[in-house]
């Protein structure tokens, strides 16, 4: 029975082996499946996702010539010529001077390799083994990097984007690694690698680094400086031997045991290396730097974004072609312009008189309104002491209050014909918030009135001419109500090019911030701002029939071999109809005779037109204005952000004159200066201020005067129909108040008054409540106060009409002759 047994067992074992076996092979079966269509998904996707040739071109740019600045002049012959600007030469921000490789000693490229890429000699520009350690390491979360590149690739990382961290830029820097090898030859890719490296204190290559931290040049350089220096370039910040020197001399005793173990170094000169304590002997001229103008500053700044932009280089790169490229840039400076800038804002005596302690910057741009020429910059108050420190002209971001509302908001409106400058609108609150006034619905929430004019004021019905003169707060969100929050950013946003502003951006805390809002685009109190290069370049719309030009600092940029690389062609675009343009044109002027900005005296020898602007509480101050030669953006406010409470509120005004003035003496002393071009489809037309619309008999007998004046319209846009506001009412000229029936008709004559329907859920003062008129009837009585008006019974609890600040109402009821009892025996019969 037991050999039975056993016998089968044993006819039991191959069944179950086989049946091991048959899922064994199913499963490497599949897997083989998994592997092989990961294979083709993922040569699909290198085919179809990463660059598998890269522009060598990209590692020629750099040499030991800082670029040369050029600036147009006029000859005598009228010819304009190029001029090098011998004063204008460019300093700061990168100190590189070049290396050749023969000069760099072999300790030095000794200490690189051995802690940056032992196989530099072996590999075809990746190290595979490294690689795929770093690939476990990130897919298996150990750091968050990936680790294991190669000096190739860190070259091109310095050359390239090197702000990209994902998946497949880091498969991308594996081919162009791979096809960077076969253009250049190991001493190029080192060469290069050693003089763009970033080592600390704005030092970029060995050679700079060398001159500064030791006052030496290369061959100077002894073992353990050799290997302090490559100590840097892992954490620039952290390994800086002159900030942090501790962790210095950690990664550098890491090196040379490194140096010793790849046989690099003997026993005796890691001995004596690693007992040397680092000394250093900074290179204080290195350390001074000349400084450049705004101007150059500001071109630095536009050539090396153009060069990330369009040619794809690092900023680090971009910024050490600049410096030490060779290049040539040819600017669009007009040197007379930027003299006059800097000649006034380099004396602070011209701004803030009898501040005490801190004192507010200011900024101003100028730029040519036919080709969008940035003709000079000043970027702040004072003499210049640093290079690309902050700018406030073409850098700093600040809300634009009201000189946002001519580009976000009436352009578009007159555009689109929505407005045209006698549409009327109701300077009143568009809204209260969320108030509760019911006990019986929860708790009393008293209502806010917004928005608030700047002066507090309401004035009732408001054409968009005095809005624009007088900067209406309240008419700008209602027509901007009228054209749509999408139409007024988009304007700014695509059709003006302004991209400081956000469309919308999710912080990390999970809100949202978006610009398209009412208060940012009516009345300029953008979430973080706009420069004021950017806005001054929009306003070009207005002063140049139309078209939209965008600021332009330099016109080409040609390399050491006089080939153009970056060009800066004029581009401009028609954004509006030429009509609108003269409309906005002739509504700005307005702003400067009678409006915001009539402290400007220029326009008294030639045509102004401009916009004042001022933030929430006060914290920046701006005037963009034109002339038929220039516009000019001035801004005003702390460097961090601050009410400017104690600062004449001209200010800006008075900068902007005062340079505006000294610009035009040429054209002036000429005795022939020219005016605004002004479409001849728009003409004059007189309409009824109240309504814009055709004036009547109770126009010209309005309470408070004739309403009629005159405006600018563009051809089939002028008033056709007569005024339905106005309406001829009975007053009691002796005894004031409208005058109901028992009126001797010796004492009555007709006045025009205005026929409104308002109601809010608080009082209001409105400048024109008290020239209001409203039918009662006989159902309600009239209202008897002389502090209110008459039809004042209309309105239910916790209603109200709106009236002046005055003392006794002018639409209030003739009390001299009315009588209640008189009017009540009326009614009765009325209802009978």
């Amino acid at each position: 029975m037991k050999k039975k047994r056993e016998r089968k067992n044993d006819s039991k074992r191959p069944k179950a082996i086989r049946v091991i076996l048959r899922i064994l092979l199913g499963t490497l079966f599949m897997l083989s499946v998994i592997i092989l269509i990961a294979g083709l998904a993922f040569a699909i996707y290198v085919d179809k996702k990463v660059e598998k040739h890269i522009d060598e071109t990209l590692f020629t740019m750099v040499g030991s010539d800082s670029a040369r600045i050029y600036a147009y002049e006029t000859s005598e012959s009228g010819e304009r010529e190029a001029v090098e600007m011998t004063d204008a030469a460019i300093y700061g921000g990168y100190r590189c001077v070049y290396a050749e490789y023969d000069t760099i000693p072999k300790d030095l490229i000794d200490a690189f390799i051995s802690i940056e890429d032992k196989r530099f000699y072996s590999h075809k520009g990746v190290d595979w083994f490294r690689t795929a350690t770093a690939g476990v390491n990130y897919f298996l979360k150990f750091n968050g990097s990936y680790g294991g590149s190669t000096i190739t690739q860190q070259l091109i990382k310095n050359v390239t984007d090197k702000a990209d961290y994902s998946f497949q830029r880091k498969i991308q820097e594996i081919f162009w690694a791979i096809d960077l090898e076969t253009k250049m030859d190991k001493k190029e890719i080192l060469g290069l690698y050693l003089n763009i490296i970033n080592l600390s204190q704005g030092c970029y290559g060995v050679r700079t680094a060398a001159n500064y931290y030791y006052s030496k040049e290369l061959s100077e350089l002894t073992l353990s400086e050799c290997a302090t220096i490559a100590a840097i370039t892992n954490n620039p910040s952290y390994y800086d031997p002159i900030r942090n020197p501790e962790n210095n001399k950690t990664r550098r005793d890491l090196i040379l045991s490194q140096m010793l173990e790849q046989e690099y170094i003997t026993a005796d000169e890691y001995n004596e290396a690693i007992d040397d304590e680092i000394s250093l002997n900074v290179n204080a001229d290195m350390a001074k730097d000349s400084v450049n103008s705004w101007y150059v500053d500001m071109v630095i700044n536009d050539v090396i974004n153009d060069l990330m932009v369009q040619k794809g280089y690092s900023r680090t790169m971009a910024g050490l072609i600049v410096y030490t490229g060779g290049l040539k840039i040819y600017t669009a400076m007009d040197t007379d312009v930027q003299r006059i800038l800097d000649e006034y804002y380099s004396d602070p005596n011209n701004f803030y008189s009898g501040i005490s302690g801190e004192t507010p910057q200011s900024s101003m741009i100028i730029i040519d309104p036919i080709t969008g020429d940035v003709l000079g910059v000043a970027g702040a108050i004072g003499e210049k002491n640093a290079n690309r420190i902050q700018n406030f002209a073409t850098q700093t971001v600040r809300p634009a209050g009201s000189v946002i509302k001519p580009l976000s908001v009436y352009a578009p409106a007159l555009e689109d014909g929505v407005i045209t400058w006698a549409s009327v609108y109701d300077d009143v609150p568009v809204n209260f918030g969320k108030y509760n006034l019911d006990k019986s619905k929860g708790e009393i929430v008293e209502p806010v009135a917004w928005p608030q004019n700047s002066n507090k004021i309401y004035r009732g019905l408001t054409n968009i001419n005095y809005a624009i003169e007088h900067s209406v707060n309240t008419v700008a969100v209602k027509v901007l109500e009228d054209i749509g929050i999408d139409r007024g950013f988009d304007f700014l946003y695509n059709k003006l090019h302004m991209k400081s502003l956000i469309e919308t951006k999710t912080l990390s805390n999970g809100s949202v911030l978006t610009d398209k809002d009412y208060a940012a685009l009516a009345l300029g109190q953008f979430n973080y701002g706009v420069t004021l290069k950017e806005t001054t370049a929009a306003y070009s719309i207005f002063a140049n029939n139309g078209v939209y030009n965008k600021a332009r600092s330099y016109y080409k940029v040609t390399d050491v071999n006089g080939s153009v690389i970056l060009e800066d062609r004029y581009s401009g675009e028609a954004v509006i109809k030429e009509e609108t343009a003269s409309l906005m044109t002739l509504m700005l002027q307005n702003v400067v005779k009678n409006g915001s900005a009539t402290d400007i005296t220029l326009d008294q020898k030639i045509d102004c037109a401009g916009k004042t602007g001022t933030t929430q509480k006060n914290y920046d101050k701006w005037f963009i204005g034109y002339t038929p030669y220039f516009i000019g953006g001035v801004w005003c406010g702390y460097e961090y952000p601050k009410t400017l409470s104690n600062v004449n509120s001209n200010v800006c005004i008075k900068a902007w004159d005062d340079v505006m003035t000294l610009l035009h003496e040429k054209y002036i002393k000429s005795g022939e200066t020219k005016g605004f071009s002004i479409d001849p489809d728009v003409s004059e037309y007189e309409y009824c201020k109240d309504s814009g619309m055709l004036a009547t008999e109770a126009c010209i007998k309005d309470a408070r005067g004739s309403r009629i004046e005159k405006g600018y319209f563009a051809k089939g846009t002028e008033p056709s129909e007569y005024c339905t506001c106005h309406r001829s009412v009975a007053y009691d000229k002796i005894n004031g108040g409208v005058a109901l029936d028992d009126c001797p008709s010796e004492n009555t004559e007709y006045v025009g008054m205005i026929v409104v329907e308002r109601k809010f859920p608080m009082q209001i003062y409105v400048t024109d409540a008290q020239y209001v008129f409203r039918d009662i009837g006989r159902e309600i009585a009239p209202e008897t106060s002389e502090a209110l008006p008459f039809f004042n019974n209309l309105y239910g609890e916790n209603e109200y009409s709106g009236i002046s600040n005055v003392k006794a109402q002018y639409n209030r009821l003739c009390r001299t002759h009315f009588n209640y009892f008189s009017w009540k025996k009326k009614e009765e019969n009325s209802s009978a």
